[in-house]
This record gives structure tokens, C-alpha cells and sequence, in this order.
């Protein structure tokens, strides 16, 4: 099953949400009101959070508070949230998990099976945001000496995005290298990092990550896909993947599993840190408790980035990364250029570089 929340439909859940937000009045939250909720985010931390002891220990700092009257003058949903996100990220820090203030939030479903697929007003809707957004493809670009540069802002929904992706990757397929900007991306599905990472490997399957749920007690298994439509950038050529603070879940599972087998250099600051995917939990009529409900293992280094983030290869601030990057891939293609006009440019453009650097 699928438990992990997409790019696609936080996106288009943040559109709805802050609209609602705009034209609901707030709600005043009764003293029943708060215990309820309370009483529920502590029993779906207690059974849901990817670490049982973590969870309970959550689960105890909430009630804890409500016990000592910390919510007693909280007026509405939206300072509720904050304040139970607050107390439960000091009780255990997780980047993936917050509470948040949702105007009429649809109750707890479980998630459909793959094969199952998206209901088809969900895929609707999500595809339509997804087209506006170009699911995420900023700039597919030519640089100079026949670098590749693509600027990806998120990870979409693989049924929905897959084509967007082969497009991007075959436009990029006959690049001498190639510079992925990941420093925007805050994650999404992981079968679309399989799938983008799988452009830029071999004719072999190669075990790329997987992912534990608590719930089920079962793991999924992501690897490369050999028989990707169109070309394939392929398993030689240098790719430099560019990171910031901001680089985030999905983003940094591309990032963190490729500098695993040494297929790209990680090049800018130390990413987020969250490896923990969500599910949401409908914990009042306005609230959404988002909790991590499995966690990424990493088949070669058996742990995650959790709390550490993806330390970079090159280590350079976010807004140099993009040059820096530039200047070793032209390193990487210079021996490779005999025509003597071509090859003057291209030294020029590097020297530009590294003065700026």
C-alpha cells in the first residue's frame, strides 16, 4: 500500500487549505474540543509512529500538557497546531511530522493498493496541477561544452508524471554531463526517484532503497528499471546533483542513494534531513496530525539520512553550487573537445567560473 504522502497532493492540498483557511471564519475550540483531539494525536503516535518508543513518548508529552492546562488558552485551530506540532517536535524531532489546521478535513481512508490505482477525481484533480506546474520540471537547458542542466522542484506522482520525466530525461539523454538541481525539491514519490535515477544507470537492475512500514511490518523495495522509455543518459557519463538546506524527503532519497554506488557527485550544503514517509490522521474536524510512518533504508549503508541530511561531496554554499558544478563538468569535457575554437570557449567560460568562485 501506499503510504507516503506526494508532492502532488500536498500541493494541491496546501491550494484547497489555504483557500478554506481564507473564507472560514475561526472556529472557538471548547475544553472538550482540545481533549478529544489530544487524546487521539497521542493514540495515533503511540500506533503509528514509525518508532514505537518515540511514539509513546510523544504520545505522554501531549497529555502531559493538557494535564498541566498548556492548552487552556488556545483560541483556534491554527494556534492549536502550532502548539501541539511545537510540543510534540521538542518530546522527539522529526522534520516530516506536524499538526496542522485543516477546515473540514476529510476523515482517516486507507490508502488504495498500486494496483488499485488513484480514484479517478483524485487523478483529475492532481494531473491538473500537475500540468500547471509542469509536475515540477523547471528547465531542461544546454549549457556550454554540451552540459545538461535540469532544475527539478519535486518529485510527482509517478502514474501522473512519468512521461514528464522520460521527456525531460530523453531531452538530456546526449549531454557530455549533466548538473540535476535538486536545491528547491522537497521530496514526493519515491517510484519517481526510481524512475529518474533509472536514466541514469545501466542495463542492470540495481537495488536503489527501501522502505519500512511499521503498520503492516512489511518493506517495499525500490530498484532501477533497465527498460526506461527512450535514451538513457546512461552509467558513465559525470552527473553533479546540487543540494541545499531546503533539499528535502524524496529529493534527498535520489541524492542519498546514488552517492551510495558513486554514480553522481553531491555538490552545495547538507540537505534537510527527513527520511520518514507520512500518512495523515484526521484528529479533529480542522486538524491533521502528520505522522512518519515508515523509514528509508538504504541497502548498501543500511541506514537514512534522518536528522543528518545528505552531506555534500563538494561542500559550497546553495548559491554557488551551480557554478561550482558547472566548472567540474567542464573539467570532466574539456579533454574531450579537439576543435581548437570550441575548446578556447569552453576554457574561457571555466576561467569565468573560478574567478567568480
Amino acid at each position: 500500500m501506499r503510504k507516503f504522502l506526494p508532492v502532488a497532493v500536498m500541493i494541491l492540498s496546501a491550494i484547497t487549505f489555504t483557500t478554506a483557511r481564507a473564507q472560514e471564519p475561526a472556529r472557538p475550540l471548547s475544553a472538550a474540543d482540545k481533549a478529544a483531539a489530544v487524546e487521539l494525536l497521542a493514540q495515533r503516535l503511540s500506533g503509528k509512529y514509525i518508532y514505537a518508543d518515540e511514539g509513546n513518548k510523544m504520545a505522554a508529552a501531549v497529555r502531559d500538557h493538557l494535564r498541566k492546562g498548556d492548552y487552556e488558552k488556545v483560541a483556534t485551530d491554527a494556534e492549536f497546531a502550532d502548539l501541539l506540532t511545537a510540543h510534540i517536535q521538542a518530546a522527539h524531532p522529526d522534520k516530516h511530522l506536524s499538526i496542522r489546521h485543516v477546515p473540514n478535513a476529510l476523515p482517516d481512508r486507507p490508502r488504495p493498493s498500486a494496483s488499485q490505482g488513484m480514484p479517478a477525481e483524485m487523478r483529475q484533480r492532481m494531473t491538473e496541477v500537475g500540468k500547471y506546474l509542469n509536475f515540477s520540471f523547471e528547465k531542461v537547458e544546454r549549457l556550454q561544452g554540451n552540459i545538461m542542466y535540469l532544475k527539478l522542484d519535486g518529485f510527482f506522482e509517478a502514474d501522473i508524471a512519468r512521461a514528464a520525466g522520460t521527456a525531460a530525461m530523453n531531452l538530456a539523454a546526449n549531454g557530455s554531463a549533466m548538473i540535476i538541481d535538486l536545491r528547491d525539491n522537497h521530496g514526493g514519490d519515491p517510484r519517481m526517484v526510481a524512475h529518474l535515477a533509472s536514466y541514469l544507470l545501466g542495463d542492470q537492475k540495481v537495488h536503489l532503497s527501501d522502505i519500512y512500514w511499521r503498520a503492516d511490518n512489511e518493506t517495499n523495495s525500490f530498484w532501477s528499471d533497465p527498460a526506461v522509455p527512450g535514451a538513457r543518459f546512461g552509467a558513465d557519463k559525470p552527473v553533479y546533483v546540487l543540494t541545499s538546506g531546503e533539499t528535502f524527503s524524496a529529493a534527498e532519497d535520489f541524492t542519498y542513494n546514488l552517492q551510495a554506488i558513486k554514480r553522481i557527485t553531491v555538490v552545495g550544503e547538507k540537505t534537510g534531513g527527513g527520511a520518514h514517509p507520512i500518512q495523515p490522521f484526521r484528529i479533529d474536524p480542522n486538524l491533521i496530525a502528520v505522522i512518519p510512518v515508515g523509514r528509508s533504508i538504504n541497502p548498501i549503508t543500511k541506514g537514512d539520512w534522518e536528522g543528518s541530511g545528505v552531506k555534500p561531496d563538494v561542500a559550497i554554499a546553495a548559491d554557488k553550487a551551480l557554478a561550482k558544478a558547472n566548472a567540474l563538468a567542464l573539467r570532466q569535457v574539456l579533454p574531450g573537445v579537439d576543435n581548437p575554437h570550441e575548446r578556447a570557449a569552453l576554457e574561457k567560460k571555466l576561467a569565468e567560473l573560478e574567478a567568480a568562485l
